[in-house]
């Protein structure tokens, strides 16, 4: 039996099926179920308007949480109160089936804001859902809740830490192409682990986890009304209960990092139109928040993506990105290379130009900065901007 992505850990099963939503048979539904209840974290947009699936599930994660539902094709926002009491029906008759309490489901969903939520499709699907679950099925759930994206996202890591049962180990899956540009954008993240841990050290391990990883992606600068991440973890690996601050924390943590990054880099690489991966290295801060300004400024500068999908070596625009950041730096020190290849250092360098543009034609393009003022450091990621982007939006509908 394969197992990966969110069914990596013991104890997950999903599932992911076409319901009608999208209208060309693409999968568009999918479950995440454990055996048993969950200890789980999430983080969640800050646009204003969010959606009613996301109002559902912030106001029910601190409860132990068995099952997750994720639609795509229809964002559930912006489209009337009465929604959100379909929503409330739809958690309730998947509870039934599922033999769950109903405040023990989360819901998530993506696609055209101020749709009406589709009420029936999803509804008449619920028994075909639960019936289709399976460990094999972590593909056909990570397909079920894309939109625009080009390829699903998945990723899984053992962490070292032993169990009674079995080594504590963490997977997940992700959506996002377009709308990206979270504060925890659209972007949905679900991450799987096996392990004992206490609610407080799971919910401080995905925030500082989610803020060195999704918080640092920027596609377009648009932060869309749905945005959720969440971790589940059932404790089946019957590990010594993780606390913070010790060594098994630090452990656990460092995994789920690891899992948050790639998951985001993939997202990034899947920008929508986007043909080549940008991720900048700000360092020589002299406190956090700037070299993460820094970095998100440089990584969604339009000009900067513009000047990577023509493969232009034009180091002004990284240096006008960074200085419009609201962050210190000293524009006299502070050094630029673009492919590993010096461009500015305070003032300009001599390089070689047409060996630089050669580089910038590659799928991977690194910026690096170095400030000079102190001992930060923050990666951000992006992808340039191309005709295809305008395309892939305007036709979106």
């Amino acid at each position: 039996m394969e197992t990966g992505g969110i069914t990596y850990p013991s104890g997950f099963y999903a599932s992911g099926i076409s319901c009608g939503i999208k209208g060309n048979g693409k999968k568009d539904l999918s479950l995440i179920f454990s055996e048993t209840p969950c200890v789980a974290a999430g983080t969640f947009t800050t646009n204003k308007f969010k959606s009613y699936s996301v109002l559902w599930s912030l106001n029910n994660i601190r409860n132990d949480i068995q099952a997750v539902i994720i639609n795509s094709g229809n964002a559930n926002a912006c489209n009337g109160k009465e929604n959100y009491e379909k929503t409330k029906m739809i958690i309730k008759k998947l509870s039934e089936i599922l033999k769950i309490p109903h405040r023990s489901i989360l819901i998530a969903s993506t696609g055209i804001i101020g749709k009406p939520f589709p009420f029936d499709e999803i509804s008449s699907s619920l028994e075909n859902l639960v019936k289709n679950m399976g460990r094999e099925k972590h593909k056909e759930a990570a397909e079920g809740i894309i939109t625009t994206d080009t390829f699903i996202k998945e990723f899984q890591i053992d962490t070292g830490i032993s169990g009674r049962k079995k080594e504590v180990v963490i997977g997940g899956m992700a959506k996002g192409a377009g709308m990206i540009n979270p504060n925890m954008a659209t972007m949905l993240a679900f991450i799987t682990t096996d392990a004992v841990i206490k609610r407080d050290a799971l919910e401080k391990a995905l925030k500082e986890s989610v803020e060195n990883s999704f918080n640092m992606i920027n596609i377009d600068g648009d932060r869309s009304t749905n945005d959720m991440v969440v971790c589940l973890a059932n404790g089946q690996a019957k590990n010594e209960r993780i606390h913070l601050d010790t060594p098994e924390y630090e452990k656990f943590y460092l995994a789920l990092e690891k899992v948050c990054v790639e998951l985001a880099k993939m997202i990034a690489k899947d920008g929508e139109g986007a043909k080549k991966f940008i991720e900048v290295v700000v360092k020589g801060g002299w406190c956090k928040k700037d070299v993460r300004r820094i970095a998100k400024k440089v990584a969604g500068s339009y000009l900067v993506k513009s000047a990577i999908a023509g493969a232009s070596p034009n180091w002004g625009r990284i240096v006008a990105a960074a200085g419009s950041a609201e962050a210190k730096l000293n524009e006299k020190k502070m050094e630029v290379s673009i492919c590993g290849i010096k461009v500015f250092d305070g003032k300009p360098v001599k390089f070689d130009e047409e060996k630089l543009r050669k580089l910038m034609y590659n799928k991977e393009i690194r910026i690096e900065i170095d400030l000079k003022k102190g001992n930060f450091q923050a990666t951000a990621w992006g992808c340039d901007l191309t005709e295809e982007y305008v395309r892939i939006n305007k036709e979106y509908s």
